[in-house]
């Protein structure tokens, strides 16, 4: 047997485990849509994150926690938008029929449906879906607000006694208390404007700040006109405000209070794995408040492991400084590389998992279409009518998709329809339980050697049909661009 006849036995083959391929991935591909495969493996996958991998499920109460987080996660508009299908009444109708045949595998085998009441979910999340929506069901950035509001309503409190308490302590005229009181109210007033349309969202907490400062100033340089007759007085009072007002003003200072302000995510996380006593006390809340019951909430909402992971990624996007609001843009971008590496660990995963259904299902078409390899090989090598038509045909495949990609099931459609033409034309492949190709594969000789290479030819056929359609018709295009490059008549300019 010479070389051109095991090429063409060689592309023969592949086009058969070719055409085996495209049946195998389209019953694999409907099996995953009607059992949600990819859906299910996903959600899987985030509570796998959530839970810290498969030790965090161990714990009763951290696995409730894991279930009702993911839960509210997937019910969160951001990523309930993302399982959208197609409208129409086909469409929706199928799609009914499949959620239909999930209930009824689940219930017959007994298995949970990870959706819990919805019948389905999406196939794929965004990094930055999953990282907002994260954050928002965890109520993060409305807690870190809240929780700044408060304490810049207890910074203005203190701040206030403090101006009051040096404003009494002054040895003043009875003329000129009223004075410095009416001023003090002015001051109260304003600060008190200052606070509350920083809670109404209507400037920054540095802006917030500067305000105060300025009004600060002019209660500062009102109150001395009425303090030159008691020069002592005065210049005390000059000089404890001088002190005050620093606080504001300085850089250094600044810096400090805008720390002093701003929530540290990774401080609450950090303090509430130690003793979630000190909550109150370091968060500078009351325990009766709603803010306190509010971080409590969000807290107990959380498993152990994913208070442990957020911790680690929020002091990452502490290191970089900044407000408490591009902070919090850092913390979403290093939660998004978090899923990512895990998604790309979890993508592994199903790829494994799908190979191994692959070769289940790979095997069950090559038993169902009598697809032995040994006895394909045989009937090529044997029959050159089969071999050289069968090569015909490949050869038309390959030519006609060219510029086809074979990364995917979609992509190959049009070799789908070009081999399913040469398949109507009534190709003679060794396939199939009828009496014709029964009669051939008919080995004489002792039984048991004759079933156990019948059993070898389809296990090898089911190996080689799980590779997928488009590791075969690469392998074919390749295989046949070389025997054509082979056949070509040298140059007229070669010697």
């Amino acid at each position: 047997m010479n070389l051109p006849v095991i090429i063409d036995i060689i592309i023969g083959l592949v086009f058969i485990y070719l055409t085996l391929s495209l049946l195998a991935s389209e019953i694999q591909e409907l099996i995953a849509t009607v059992w949600q495969w990819r859906a299910e493996h996903l959600k899987k996958s985030i509570e796998v994150l959530i839970s810290g991998g498969s030790e965090g499920a161990k714990d009763p109460l951290q696995f409730k926690r894991v279930g009702q987080l993911a839960h509210s996660i997937y019910a969160n508009p951001i990523i309930k938008d993302l399982n959208q299908g197609a409208k129409g009444l086909l469409s929706e109708g199928f799609r009914s029929v499949t959620h239909r045949m999930g209930d009824f595998y689940h219930g017959v085998t007994g298995t949970k449906n990870v959706f819990g009441n919805k019948s389905s979910g999406p196939s794929y999340i965004p990094a930055e879906c999953f990282s907002a929506s994260l954050l928002e069901t965890l109520k993060v950035s409305s807690l870190l607000s809240s929780i700044s509001k408060t304490r810049l309503e207890r910074f203005k409190d203190l701040q206030l006694a403090q101006i009051k308490q040096i404003g009494e302590n002054l040895s003043l005229p009875d003329a000129t208390k009223p004075i410095i009181e009416q001023e003090f109210r002015w001051l109260t007033a304003e600060f008190n404007r200052v606070v509350e349309d920083y809670q109404n969202n209507l400037a920054s907490l540095n802006n917030s700040l500067d305000r105060m400062s300025e009004k600060l100033g002019f209660y500062i340089k009102d109150s001395q006109v009425y303090l030159p007759e008691t020069e002592l007085a005065g210049r005390e009072f000059q000089r404890q405000m001088a002190i005050v007002k620093a606080r504001f003003d300085s850089k250094i200072e600044r810096v400090a209070l805008l720390g002093q302000l701003q929530p540290s995510f990774s401080n609450l996380l950090n303090t509430v794995k130690k003793s979630q006593d000190t909550v109150a006390e370091i968060m500078d809340i009351k325990e009766e408040s709603p803010m306190y019951q509010q971080i409590q909430e969000t807290l107990d909402s959380m498993p152990e492991s994913l208070k442990r992971s957020l911790y680690i990624l929020a002091q990452r996007a502490e290191k970089g400084g900044g407000d408490t609001q591009e902070q919090l843009q850092r913390f979403q971008k290093e939660i998004e590389i978090w899923f990512d590496q895990s998604m790309e660990r979890a993508s592994g995963v199903y790829k494994r998992n799908a190979r191994g259904v692959a070769i289940l299902l790979g095997t069950a078409i090559a038993v169902a279409a009598n697809a032995d390899t040994i006895h394909i090989i045989n009937r090529l090598s044997k029959d050159s009518m089969l071999r050289s038509t069968v090569n015909l045909y490949a050869e038309q495949v390959v030519v006609n998709n060219a510029k086809t990609k074979s990364n995917n099931l979609t992509s190959l459609k049009k070799v789908q329809e070009d081999v399913g033409r040469a398949l109507d034309n009534n190709v003679p492949l060794p396939l199939g339980w009828s009496e014709q190709n029964r009669l051939k594969q008919d080995k004489q000789g002792k039984l048991w050697p004759a079933v156990m290479e019948k059993l070898l030819g389809w296990i090898l056929s089911g190996v080689a049909i799980s590779m997928g359609a488009g590791f075969w018709f690469e392998a074919l295009n390749k295989i046949i661009n070389i025997r054509n490059a082979g056949k070509k008549p040298p140059s007229s300019t070669e010697s």
